[in-house]
């Protein structure tokens, strides 16, 4: 829960969109929700933003007169949050197949494939929470994009890094 009072209005939308990039969902006007595993993470942000005398964290079950898994989805936008997902997965899936067919190609392929995979996941993460599965909609496409993005990540990182690393270092004469 939060107050943050009328005069300190900037301040009020940076911890919104600190929570809402955290993967918080909205429950109601200055109370946010948010698994307990985000707690040391929230922590650590309120503090190093001096936002935290604003805040009191809490932590409980829902105990509501809906169901937990229709409350979830009044909380977060799990639409886009799957959108998003999707979109992932239609975007790099083909290229993960490419890569199981022909896993010796060129370095600066992979360079190039890693580093959009990687930055395509980077917000995915965040905006996705981490609720538990019996919480979320059949179907969702959260674990199959985080198992393309693993695994692109585990066969292109090294073979990438190979096209970037400087001729003749010191350390590593004529390799490149």
């Amino acid at each position: 829960m939060f107050s943050v009072p009328e005069t300190e209005r900037h301040k009020r939308h940076l911890l919104r969109s600190r929570l809402a990039r955290l993967g918080f969902g909205s429950a109601a006007p200055g109370v946010w929700i948010a698994p307990a595993a985000l707690y040391e993470e929230t922590r650590h942000t309120l503090e190093r933003l001096h936002l935290d005398p604003y805040v009191d964290l809490f932590r409980g079950r829902h105990l509501g007169f809906t169901a937990t898994a229709e409350a979830v989805g009044r909380w977060w936008d799990l639409a886009a949050i799957a959108k998003q997902h999707e979109e992932f997965l239609d975007r790099h899936g083909p290229v993960l197949r490419r890569w199981r067919k022909a896993p010796d190609g060129p370095a600066e392929e992979a360079y190039r494939d890693y580093l959009l995979a990687l930055d395509s996941w980077r917000r995915l993460p965040y905006a996705d929470p981490g609720l538990p599965q019996e919480l979320l909609p059949a179907g969702w496409p959260g674990g199959p994009a985080a198992e393309v993005f693993a695994e692109l990540h585990a066969r292109l990182r090294d073979l990438g890094a190979q096209f970037v690393r400087p001729f003749g270092t010191a350390d590593h004469p004529g390799e490149a």
